[in-house]
């Protein structure tokens, strides 16, 4: 679990999420943005940090269920104006999809799940 964290972006190696610093000539030029929440929402550089420590605290629990720590993880949600249930949720929104069943090499692929996969994600979708 590392978190790297610079003067305009903190990373995670664990979470597929980030942090940016805000630099537009505006009221909230340097909050920080969660790349997990809404953009309308901004943060002090500590709030972003701890924001992206509990992503990584979710993501390691789903990878190596040992027991998320409850208490600490609520503690950070509460820090963020949110309840431990909304950030799971809005976490496993962002997830990728996984579908049940691999495709089978040789057929086309069910692109059903990756459009769903994509419009969560922000894509735009054309039909034809």
């Amino acid at each position: 679990m590392a978190i790297t964290a610079t003067d305009w972006l903190i990373t995670s190696d664990v979470a597929h999420e980030a942090a940016f610093r805000v630099d537009l000539p505006e009221n909230d030029r340097g909050k920080w943005v969660l790349s997990y929440l809404p953009t309308n929402r901004r943060l002090t550089r500590d709030q972003a940090m701890t924001g992206m420590v509990l992503a990584e605290m979710i993501v390691l629990d789903y990878l190596h269920p040992v027991g998320l720590d409850q208490e600490v993880a609520h503690l950070h949600a509460t820090e963020l104006g949110l309840t431990l249930h909304d950030v799971m949720s809005l976490l496993a929104m962002r997830a990728p999809a996984e579908s049940a069943e691999p495709d089978t090499p040789g057929e086309p692929a069910d692109d059903r799940l990756r459009s769903a996969s994509a419009l969560v994600h922000g894509a735009t979708l054309f039909a034809a």
